[in-house]
């Protein structure tokens, strides 16, 4: 039995995810991780899972698992729904490391989902997060079919937009799931992000990321505010993204969609 915190309804509960092989084959060689994880993630209301082979990942991502976990043959993607500003206010902590409620969460599952694979006899490996880990979630989570990398380099899934927060693990099991090929796009370059970013980060189809750091350092998104220590992180091209939904604002908050007013040069509400 694996205990995950899941989330239904926008309330928190406990979900007890019971993982057995009664309705899996109990042959290893007939198993896939996607069927062991699934059986974890599918009663979760909040979350959602992807698994991709190692071979059908681009050079730089397959490399990095490569030396992460030599002996990996899948990548597990697990996307969490942001459903709320509150689980996504990210704090600060004293051993220099951050941490939000989504993330938390996530953390919960990813737990849960390894446990459930080495339990059928795939190790499997959880990548670090937060922190500087080599890997670029998105791209493991694009070529898993969880989304699609906007212009305003997100990444996108086709209902909650950029409101996901992926994890990812490595593991031995093997996929079933084949190299996602042309589908319709999720980001339609709209240019809405592109016009709101106070940077000028985005342009078109590219994204100067060193340009939104620097940005975002001199408005002090990296300095802890309050005594909880609390990363007021920009977020308007998110906010602005007409895909999915903006999550609920913290009390006390206006409703209304954030946006840039270039004129003076500071976050309105509209």
């Amino acid at each position: 039995m694996y205990i995950i915190q899941g989330r239904k309804h926008g309330s928190i509960m406990i979900l007890q995810a019971m993982c057995s092989l009664d309705n899996l084959d109990t042959e290893k060689t007939m198993m896939h991780c996607e069927d062991i994880v699934k059986a974890i993630v599918d009663p979760l209301t909040c979350c959602d899972v992807w698994t991709v082979s190692i071979d059908a990942l681009g050079n730089r991502e397959a490399t990095f698992f490569q030396g992460f976990m030599p002996t990996a043959k899948s990548a597990v993607v697990l996307g969490h729904h942001v459903v709320t500003e509150e689980e996504w206010q990210w704090y600060a902590m004293e051993d220099g490391g951050e941490r939000c409620a989504a993330d938390d969460h996530a953390a919960s599952v990813s737990k849960g989902l390894q446990n459930a694979l080495t339990a059928h006899g795939y190790p499997a490996e959880i990548v670090p997060y937060p922190g500087e880990s080599g890997l670029q979630f998105r791209f493991v989570a694009q070529a898993a079919g969880a989304g699609e990398i906007g212009t305003n380099a997100f990444l996108l899934h086709p209902a909650w937009g950029p409101w996901i927060h992926p994890r990812v693990l490595a593991t031995e099991g093997p996929s079933r799931s084949k190299p996602k090929g042309d589908c319709s796009p999720i980001c339609d370059a709209c240019g809405v992000c592109s016009s709101a970013c106070p940077a000028g980060a985005i342009q078109d189809t590219l994204f100067d990321g060193l340009l939104c750091r620097r940005y975002r350092a001199a408005q002090g998104d990296y300095t802890p505010v309050g005594p909880q220590g609390e990363l007021r992180w920009c977020t308007i091209c998110a906010d602005i993204c007409p895909i999915g939904q903006r999550p609920k604002p913290r009390e006390g908050t206006d409703a209304q969609p954030r946006e840039f007013d270039k004129n003076h040069g500071a976050r309105t509400e509209t």
